[in-house]
């Protein structure tokens, strides 16, 4: 299968590297290094989820979301979502009852505004927020200074 091929390549291009240059393979070279097997399981593992969930009904998608996609966004849903060519109202619908509350929904599933934006989105709301802590903070402290500056 694919995986197997996925997990034999680098053997089996450190095989041919070696047959090019005449040299015989060094013995223990036939296993991957672990660091790529492990990557290359943890996205054999997406794709398989993301199969599964692409042929799960429409009507049963979000609960076996839930279950299949261990803390999986409201972008992964989306993502799953169009790849099954649901339509962009019905993706409104469904965001809302994943979790989402229906503004953002339906800016997201219509506008196609994915998570990022809305949390940059978010994301600058708290800059400002902290910009303004920021200022009074400030504010403060000269007050402080001037008092102090009163008593010595």
């Amino acid at each position: 299968n694919l995986k197997t091929l996925f997990l034999k390549l680098p053997v089996l291009e450190t095989a041919a590297a070696s047959a090019m240059r005449g040299k015989s393979m060094p013995a223990g070279s036939t296993i991957a290094p672990a660091m790529y097997t492990k990557m290359v399981q943890k996205q054999f593992k997406r794709v398989e989820t993301l199969l599964k969930l692409t042929g799960t009904p429409t009507d049963m998608l979000i609960d076996v979301f839930r279950v299949q996609w261990v803390g999986g966004s409201a972008l992964d849903l989306q993502t799953v979502m169009s790849l099954k060519g649901i339509k962009r109202t019905d993706q409104a619908s469904m965001l809302e009852k994943f979790g989402l509350d229906p503004v953002t929904a339906l800016k997201g599933a219509t506008v196609n505004v994915t998570s990022a934006t809305i949390v940059s989105e978010r994301f600058q709301a708290v800059q400002d927020q902290a910009s303004k802590v920021n200022h009074d903070f400030s504010s403060m402290k000269i007050n402080f200074d001037k008092f102090r500056k009163n008593f010595t």
